[in-house]
């Protein structure tokens, strides 16, 4: 019962301090904050688009051969580029490769033999003991026995190029996503094995009006929100090319290894009018109370002034308002979560803020 009725008179206290009449906000011990001035800086009026978190190198690789599958990747494993992330049964291709240098040994044991004769036979055409007509005869079936040597050669280097294919290597390296095949399954030429994604090669993908492609530029620094979470990143590209019925573009964004999850939710503000003029404050200055957005400036007297302010485009740190401030007022950073109007302030720091 103690404890309830202690809770009762907090939860009393809590709601008298929101109700503070000025006397009594005056009679208050001043609130300790830090404040930093409203500067003037070039912004856009920007739209807000959803993205996400792509990997520029994501690939289902495939089987280039028949066979059955002797060993595949398990899903999470971290390969290298080179590395091998399948096998298929080679025994049929090896048994292909030895008929292929038997082929191969065959003719060039022909083609000596032929070889023999004709040294035989030009040493009995030069003492007229023989027709011009088997010379020649040899000499066609030498020429013969040599494409056949060619296709021999050939088939038996296509035999090697398929049994180093027997062997599926990582085309870049990445981490295994996930398997369409199990260990002993038979897989044909060109049916999915697995997929492969490079986590460390990533960029951030946007749809975005075709309009935007007039006020933004490959290499311009744009802001990038997930959560809590608000980062800088450069437009790396716009694709100024949008079908008839979205009427959207796509724009993607660099982004650093390490920072982002692949498949991740953003949203990402892009300019979409000509650069002007406006206030901006640091964001620690923006106030989220009861679905409204406001500052807390100084008056003259030292006590804090409730400004309400609209938002506008966010760079780094600092955001653009739109409300009744001026350049160089003083807004408090640190310590406003709990001011109200009226109430008297104790300036521990001021920081400076400059414009952009």
């Amino acid at each position: 019962m103690f404890s309830i009725k202690k809770l009762h008179y907090s939860i009393l206290a809590t709601a008298a301090a929101l109700f503070l009449t000025p006397v009594a906000l005056a009679e208050q011990p001043p609130a300790v904050v830090e404040v930093a001035n409203v500067v003037e800086q070039t912004a856009s009026s920007v739209i807000r688009v959803p993205g996400s978190v792509i990997s520029t190198r994501d690939a289902t690789l495939a089987s280039e051969i028949n066979g059955r599958i002797t060993w595949v990747a398990e899903v999470g494993d971290r390969v290298e580029a080179g590395d091998a992330i399948a096998r298929i049964d080679d025994h049929l291709l090896k048994l292909q490769l030895r008929n292929n240098e038997a082929e191969i040994a065959r003719i060039e044991a022909d083609i000596r033999y032929n070889v023999r004769q004709r040294q035989r036979l030009e040493k009995l055409a030069a003492q007229n003991n023989m027709a011009q007509s088997e010379l020649d005869e040899i000499e066609s079936r030498l020429a013969m026995l040599s494409q056949d040597k060619r296709i021999a050669i050939v088939n038996r280097d296509r035999t090697r190029y398929d049994l180093d294919r027997s062997t599926v290597a990582a085309p870049f390296s990445g981490v295994v996503v996930s398997r369409d095949v199990a260990l002993g399954e038979y897989t044909g030429t060109g049916d999915s094995l697995l997929r492969l994604v490079d986590t460390d090669t990533l960029e951030i993908s946007v749809r975005a009006p075709l309009r935007v492609a007039r006020y933004a530029d490959a290499g311009q620094e744009v802001q990038v929100s997930a959560g809590e979470l608000q980062t800088l990143q450069r437009i790396r590209s716009l694709v100024p090319v949008g079908d008839v019925l979205s009427r959207m573009m796509e724009v993607r964004l660099s982004a650093p290894a390490g920072y982002w999850m692949i498949g991740e939710a953003v949203t990402v503000e892009l300019p979409q009018s000509p650069p002007e003029v406006a206030l901006a404050v640091p964001r620690d200055a923006l106030v989220l109370r009861d679905n409204e957005v406001f500052v807390y400036t100084v008056s003259a007297d030292g006590n804090a002034v409730k400004v309400p302010v609209a938002t506008g485009a966010g760079h780094g740190n600092t955001i653009t308002i739109d409300g009744a401030l001026n350049p160089g007022d003083a807004v408090v950073v640190r310590g406003a979560e709990r001011l109200r109007e009226g109430q008297a302030l104790r300036i521990t720091q001021h920081h400076i803020a400059a414009s952009q």
